[in-house]
């Protein structure tokens, strides 16, 4: 029996096999109105995660608030006692001073949880395809030993908001969303061509789900049914694609017991994929000719002006700003409760932050040169400055119990620390471009009321950061005590 939620009079589409296909329509969705006014005015909770590539400066006035400075000798002791890497001392609980990196969140102070220490132990497992440069966000939110599987180089795991859509995304129209603003990166191009590294999120079988860029397409598929002639070829797409999956399927099945072992294991990943699909076109038919109730004031998005990515990047603001307002749309209308995207990362131009040399190779590789690391600052900055925007968003649509962002769990995070490694020889500080260890996260939104918010949390280094998947999970009603590698759910945040 499925619980009441909130009324779900919503719309969206996914692709399959290059259709666009509506959701599955349940039952337990169809009378919520009702249900919802007998049961009383509880809002549903979501779940955000946004990723920045290529790393965050973790040293001296970074992401962590700190107090003592940095110190050769005791990061001897670092990753136990509050001692962070390079040596300073974690600025905890809720008078914790905020960071220049952190100030564009000053306004959400109270919503805010940074998290330092946590980390993902299997990242510390070399693999003979990627390393920690070609990985970067890959494992954050699957925390995967992606060279744990015999006879397979590289193969990741289903990604935390994967998973979770899996459990609650029969509840909205759309399981989750996948977004990403920019071109490609660096760490992207590579880790395609060697293994499918550097996104957010993967499917059940550790495959890369395919990622949407455009925040008008976004919104045209979430939010408009188009004309009768749109209609009328959707369907005869779904027709087409129910005709191709049949084939498919009946093919697989003839040929899955001629085949060896391994084979077999990769038809039958694909065999489940290819049934998800056919499930999905089966029931799609029944969101056709529900409307999406939209907030007043909502439209669609324009073309991002300006320099973009490439040039100076003057134009990148604004071409995050416009993803980031359609994915706060879709969360306020409730056509989804569970979103990835990619925010930005060290790739592209900075010139207009007067950081003009390249990201990548100067300031996430700043080897501690303090010109340098205000380049990695000023990046930084930016990012949570766009963060804010999304909080600011989310908090300004009201309902039930507050505004989404009350009744939300944003994780903002990378996978990698562009700062101190936590090794300290003849008394000097050592810094790593690409370190896995001390991973940048903080969380905003108060999970309905029952986050402790408003404070710096800091955690011995073993900590293990799917801990915060299994809190996280059981915050939004999935009862369960695992995920990935995880030991327990992650003390100090309910």
């Amino acid at each position: 029996m499925h619980t009441p939620l909130a009324p779900l009079h919503r719309r969206t589409f996914i692709r399959g096999l290059g259709a666009m296909i509506s959701l599955p329509f349940l039952e337990a969705m169809t009378p919520l109105t009702a249900v919802a006014a007998q049961a009383g005015s509880k809002s549903p909770l979501r779940f955000i995660a946004v990723g920045l590539e290529g790393g965050m400066w973790t040293g001296e006035d970074g992401l962590f608030p700190w107090k003592d400075g940095a110190s050769a000798e005791r990061t001897k002791e670092w990753g136990r006692k509050g001692v962070l890497a390079g040596g300073a001392m974690a600025d905890t609980g809720a008078n914790y001073r905020m960071t220049s990196t952190l100030k564009p969140l000053e306004a959400f102070r109270k919503d805010l949880l940074v998290l330092s220490g946590l980390h993902h132990p299997n990242d510390d497992k070399p693999n003979t395809v990627v390393n920690a440069h070609g990985q970067d966000l890959g494992t954050l939110l699957t925390g995967t030993n992606i060279s744990g599987t015999p006879g397979v180089a590289l193969k990741n795991g289903i990604s935390f908001d994967q998973y979770l859509a899996a459990k609650i995304g029969e509840q909205t129209r759309f399981p989750s969303l996948e977004l990403a603003v920019g071109s490609s990166s660096y760490n992207t191009k590579e880790a395609t061509g060697l293994g499918y590294m550097g996104f957010l999120s993967y499917d059940a079988d550790g495959y890369a789900m395919p990622v949407e860029g455009d925040p008008a397409a976004v919104f045209d598929r979430l939010f408009t049914s188009g004309s009768a002639r749109d209609q009328a070829a959707r369907d005869a797409q779904r027709r087409r694609n129910k005709s191709v999956l049949d084939a498919a399927l009946d093919d697989m099945k003839r040929i899955t017991g001629r085949v060896a072992a391994d084979d077999r294991r990769k038809l039958d990943e694909y065999f489940n994929t290819v049934r998800e699909l056919e499930k999905r076109i089966e029931r799609a038919k029944q969101w056709e000719g529900i409307p999406v109730k939209l907030p007043p004031g909502a439209k669609r998005p324009e073309v991002a002006k300006g320099g973009a990515y490439g040039n100076d990047g003057s134009g990148r603001v604004e071409q995050m700003r416009l993803m980031l307002d359609v994915l706060a749309l879709a969360m306020q209308a409730d056509v989804t409760r569970v979103a990835s995207i990619k925010l930005g990362g060290y790739y592209g131009g900075f010139g207009f932050l007067g950081f003009p040399e390249d990201p990548h190779g100067v300031y996430a590789h700043n080897g501690g040169d303090p010109k340098k690391i205000a380049g990695a600052k000023a990046i930084d900055r930016m990012h949570m400055e766009q963060l804010a925007y999304l909080l600011g968003k989310l908090s300004e649509a009201k309902e039930d119990g507050g505004s989404v962002l009350d009744n939300s769990i944003v994780l903002c995070g990378a996978g990698l620390s562009n700062g101190p490694n936590g090794r300290a020889s003849a008394n000097a500080i050592s810094f790593d471009a690409h370190g896995q260890h001390n991973q940048p996260l903080l969380i905003a939104g108060r999970a309905g009321g029952r986050l402790k918010t408003g404070q710096h949390v800091n955690y011995d280094h073993g900590t293990r950061l799917s801990n915060l998947f299994v809190t996280t999970q059981q915050l939004m009603g999935v009862n369960e005590t695992k995920f990935a590698d995880a030991t327990e759910p992650l003390a100090g945040l309910v």
